[in-house]
């Protein structure tokens, strides 16, 4: 049965002692903290460079999933698979131990996303009782103005929405609670 790139990645750490396994992790966490990065120079005598990548990409990528997703000892430990009981405990030992540091990155990365926040809105109900083509309308529309900071200037974003429209942006609004509130648990 042929293993997947990740599967390969998961096993390979196999080939390390006990100790140099917790170093490369911790390094793997500095990496993904935007600090110092790996080193295939201190590994290369281990393994080869496609096999050096493989393994940077797949434990760097189950750090961030394990935070990001707040994965317990157990989920980390089915995310491991066929690795050994003394290898699991390591990889999950290092994550809890650096988890509000990693999150606090993943948090940051985030919100380097925009510098633009929403400092205060308005909003106000009107009733559209006609238009140059239809005599009666009766259609009722909010016009919401948002006030967007960007640093120490503001500056004011007009809209108006019909029902329909309304309704769409509550729910991606109700979307984006949603992401924060996770990536704050």
């Amino acid at each position: 049965m042929a293993e997947t790139r990740e599967e390969e990645g998961l096993l390979l750490l196999r080939k390390l002692e006990s100790k140099q396994v917790s170093s490369l992790l911790h390094t793997l966490v500095d990496g993904v903290c935007h600090r110092c990065q790996p080193s295939y120079q201190e590994y290369s005598d281990v393994w080869s460079l496609q096999q050096w990548w493989s393994i940077v990409d797949t434990y760097q990528s189950l750090i961030k999933a394990a935070v990001r997703g707040a994965l317990t000892k157990d989920m980390i430990n089915q995310e491991l698979g066929a690795l050994s009981e003394d290898l699991k405990q390591i990889v999950v030992d290092v994550i809890n131990s650096r988890r509000e540091e990693i999150q606090d990155q993943l948090l940051g990365e985030t919100h380097n996303i925009s510098q633009a926040v929403l400092s205060d809105f308005d909003w106000k109900v009107k009733l559209i009782m006609s238009s140059d083509k239809i005599s009666s309308v009766q259609e009722p529309v909010v016009s919401l103005d948002l006030d967007i900071g960007l640093g120490q200037d503001s500056k004011i974003h007009s809209i108006e929405l019909d029902k329909d429209e309304l309704g769409k942006l509550i729910s991606s609004l109700e979307g984006a609670n949603k992401v924060v509130q996770q990536l704050k648990a």
